[in-house]
């Protein structure tokens, strides 16, 4: 099991916009610069720079002026994303009694700074209290 382990080119800043355009694409097949620019608050310029760097890293496909969609690659990055958020958020949830609201707040800053070594055990414990076992992604 290996859920914390990830490329140190996949800084912050590409693990949420990564985030951004999987949830967009949970309700369409694409995402838009703008739907991304105001899901991040920032301006389609920025959002233009950014997608540059995730296209280099083999995360979206995108060409200038049309959609954006991640590729296999950018999709499991976004799974696994998803998958640290929902251990963390279950951890601080059933196990720590935290609010809903609350959990999830700390489940988005967690989730991109934790160690690999601290989400392992955590997924480790998570799974062996719970009972319930965590799939991860792997081949990223």
């Amino acid at each position: 099991m290996d859920i914390g382990t990830l490329d140190n080119r996949f800084t912050i800043t590409v693990q949420e916009y990564v985030e951004i355009i999987r949830d967009l694409q949970q309700t369409a097949p694409v995402a838009r610069v703008k739907e991304i620019a105001m899901a991040r608050n920032v301006t389609r310029s920025s959002v233009s720079t950014a997608l540059n760097s995730l296209k280099e890293l083999g995360l979206i496909q995108h060409d200038h002026y049309s959609y954006v969609a991640l590729t296999e690659r950018g999709q499991k990055l976004g799974l696994l994303l998803h998958q640290r958020h929902q251990l963390i958020f279950k951890f601080l949830r059933d196990i720590l009694l935290l609010d809903d609201e609350i959990a999830d707040k700390e489940a988005c800053r967690l989730e991109h700074t934790m160690s690999p070594e601290a989400l392992n055990a955590l997924l480790v414990y998570v799974s062996k209290i719970t009972g319930e076992p965590f799939e991860t992604v792997t081949g990223l």
